[in-house]
C-alpha cells in the first residue's frame, strides 16, 4: 500500500521517518526490554511475585515516556543520520518532510515499548496467541489510513502536497502511530483474561527492576552497535540510489522478515519461557534438549523460505509492486536486494536463536562481545562494497556479517554447555537442508512465464507454480529421509484437528 500510494520521494521521507522510533525505541531501551524481560519476568511469574511484576511495569513505563519526550525534541538530528550520504538538495528535500513525519511517528516508541512489556507479561504465563496477532491489527489501521490518504489527496500525494496540507500531514502521520497503539491497547484485555491486574507502583527499589538494571548494561552496548550498524547500512542504500534506494532497501528488508516474524519469532518466543524455566531449576539436559529441538523447528520451516526468496524474489516483487508509483527500477532494485537477503536467512534465525539462548541463561554479556565483532566486519565491508555495487554491496555486507555472528555463537554456546545438540540433531538438521537443496535444484528448472498474460499474471503463475512444486518437493524428500521434526509437525496438526475424545 505504500508503494501503491505514495510517490518514490514521499515514500522515503514516510519510510525514514517510520523506521526512526524503531531505531530510538531499540536503541534506548528496546533491546534491554527483548533481553530482560522475560527471564525475569518468567521468575517473578512462577514465584507469584505480584510486586514484582507492578515494580517492572511502573518503571519501564516511566522510561518510555521519557525516551518518547526525547526523541520529540531530537527528532531534527535523528532524521540528519540517515540523510548524511546525500547531497544537500536532495537531503533537504527529505528532511523538510520527514522531520515532521517523524515528530508524529514518535509517540510509537511508547506503544513499541508497551507492546513489548505486556507481551513478555502474557509469555511468561505461556499466553502467546494475543501478542502474536497484535500487529496485525496494526497493518490493517496503517492499510486503513493509506487508503483515506489516497481518497483526501484524490490520487498519490506528493511531499510538497503533504506538507502543505495539515490533513494530509496529520492522517498519514498520526494515523500510523495509531495503528501501533491499538497493537499495544489490544494486549490488555488479553492481560486481564490471564489473571494480570497491574497497579501503579512506587517499589522502584524492587530486586527484579534491580536485576533488569543489572542485565541491561550489556544490552545496551549490543543495541547500541546493532543501531549502529543499522542506520550505516540505510544511509547507505540511501546514498546507493537517492531516488528510492531507501524504500527498495527497507521493502526488501520487509519481505526479508516476513518468514521470521511469522516462524522464526514463534519458535523463539515458544521456547525462551522454556529455556529460561529449565535455567532457573539448573536442569542443563533439560536446556540442552530444548534449545536443540527449537533450532531444529527454527530451520525446518526457515529454509524453504530462504530458498523461494532466491528463486521468485523477482515474481513476488513484481506481484506485490506491480502497480502505483513503484518504477521498474526500484523493483529491480529491491528484488537484487531480496535475494542476497534470502540468502542470509537461515544464518539470521540462527543468529537471534542463539541470542536468546544466552539471555535464557541471564547472560548478556556474550551476545554484545558477538555482535560487536559481527557489526564491526559488516560495517568494514559496508563501505567499500556500497563503491562498488550499490544496493547489493550493502545487503552483502549485512549477509556475511550475519554468517559469521551465527557461526560465532554456537562454537560460543557450545563451549559453555559441553555440548550444544542433542543425539540426532545433526542428522535431523541434514535432512532439512538436503530437502531445501532438492527444493532449489526444482525451482531453478521449473519453467517460468506460464501466466495467461501481463507481468503481474505471470508473477502470480510463477510463485504458484514454481513455489507449489518447490514446497511440495521439499516436505516429500523431508518425507522420504525419515524427518523426526516433520513427523512432530503432523502430529501437532493431528491432535490439533482430531483431538482425543474426553474420557
Amino acid at each position: 500500500m505504500i508503494a501503491v500510494v505514495l510517490t518514490t520521494g514521499l515514500a522515503d521521507a514516510y519510510n525514514l521517518a517510520n523506521t526512526a522510533p524503531n531505531v530510538v525505541y531499540d536503541l534506548i531501551i528496546g533491546g534491554i526490554l527483548a533481553a530482560t524481560l522475560v527471564p525475569v519476568l518468567v521468575s517473578a511469574t512462577e514465584d507469584g511475585d505480584t510486586k514484582a511484576l507492578n515494580a517492572v511495569a511502573t518503571v519501564v513505563t516511566v522510561a518510555l515516556i521519557g525516551v518518547t519526550v526525547l526523541g520529540l525534541v531530537a527528532a531534527p538530528w535523528i532524521v540528519r543520520m540517515y540523510t548524511f550520504t546525500l547531497d544537500p538538495a536532495a537531503r533537504a528535500a527529505q528532511e523538510e518532510v520527514a522531520v515532521p513525519l517523524l515528530r508524529l511517528f514518535i509517540p510509537q516508541v511508547l506503544f513499541y515499548g508497551l507492546t513489548a512489556l505486556f507481551s513478555a507479561m502474557l509469555n511468561a504465563r505461556r499466553r502467546f496467541a494475543a501478542a502474536a496477532f497484535a500487529p496485525t491489527l496494526n497493518n490493517v489501521v496503517v492499510i486503513i489510513v493509506l487508503i483515506a490518504v489516497s481518497r483526501v489527496s484524490g490520487g498519490t500525494p506528493t511531499s510538497s502536497e503533504v506538507l502543505s496540507d495539515p490533513v494530509l500531514l496529520w492522517l498519514l502521520g498520526a494515523g500510523t502511530t495509531v495503528g501501533i497503539a491499538a497493537m499495544a491497547l489490544v494486549l490488555i484485555p488479553a492481560m486481564r483474561r490471564s489473571g494480570l491486574h497491574l497497579r501503579w507502583s512506587t517499589e522502584w527499589t524492587n530486586p527484579a527492576v534491580a536485576r533488569i538494571v543489572r542485565l541491561s548494561g550489556w544490552t545496551f552496548g549490543y543495541v547500541v552497535v546493532n543501531q549502529v550498524g543499522f542506520v550505516v547500512l540505510l544511509a547507505l542504500a540511501n546514498g546507493a540510489a537517492p531516488d528510492g534506494g531507501l524504500s527498495a532497501y527497507s521493502y526488501s528488508y520487509l519481505f526479508f522478515q516476513l518468514p521470521y516474524g511469522l516462524f522464526a519469532v514463534a519458535v523463539m518466543t515458544a521456547f525462551l519461557p522454556e529455556l529460561s524455566s529449565a535455567v532457573n531449576q539448573g536442569d542443563t539436559p533439560l536446556y540442552r534438549a530444548q534449545f536443540s529441538r527449537g533450532l531444529r523447528l527454527l530451520l525446518v520451516v526457515i529454509l524453504p523460505s530462504a530458498v523461494l526468496y532466491l528463486t521468485l524474489a523477482t515474481p513476488l516483487v513484481e506481484l506485490m509492486f506491480g502497480y502505483g508509483n513503484f518504477t521498474d527500477s526500484s523493483a529491480t532494485l529491491t528484488s537484487e536486494a531480496l535475494v542476497i537477503f534470502g540468502a542470509a536467512l537461515p544464518a539470521f534465525a540462527v543468529f537471534m536463536y542463539t541470542t536468546i539462548g544466552f539471555y535464557a541463561r541471564k547472560d548478556t554479556r556474550t551476545p554484545f562481545l558477538v555482535t560487536a565483532g559481527r557489526i564491526a566486519v559488516m560495517v568494514g565491508l559496508a563501505w567499500p562494497l556500497a563503491a562498488a555495487f550499490g544496493m547489493q554491496g550493502v545487503v552483502g555486507a549485512f549477509a556475511v556479517s550475519i554468517f559469521l555472528g551465527a557461526g560465532a555463537g554456537l562454537v560460543v554456546l557450545r563451549t559453555r554447555l559441553g555440548q550444544l545438540a542433542t543425539p540426532g540433531t545433526l542428522g535431523t538438521v541434514g535432512r532439512s537442508i538436503l530437502a531445501a537443496g532438492a527444493m532449489l535444484a526444482v525451482t531453478v528448472v521449473v519453467p517460468r512465464g506460464l501466466g495467461p498474460g501481463g507481468e503481474t499474471a505471470q508473477a502470480l503463475g510463477d510463485l504458484v507454480l514454481v513455489g507449489g512444486v518447490g514446497a511440495l518437493t521439499y516436505v516429500v524428500v523431508l518425507a522420504l529421509t525419515g524427518s523426526a521434526d516433520l513427523r512432530w509437525g503432523v502430529e501437532q496438526l493431528r491432535r490439533r484437528f482430531n483431538p482425543s475424545p474426553p474420557r
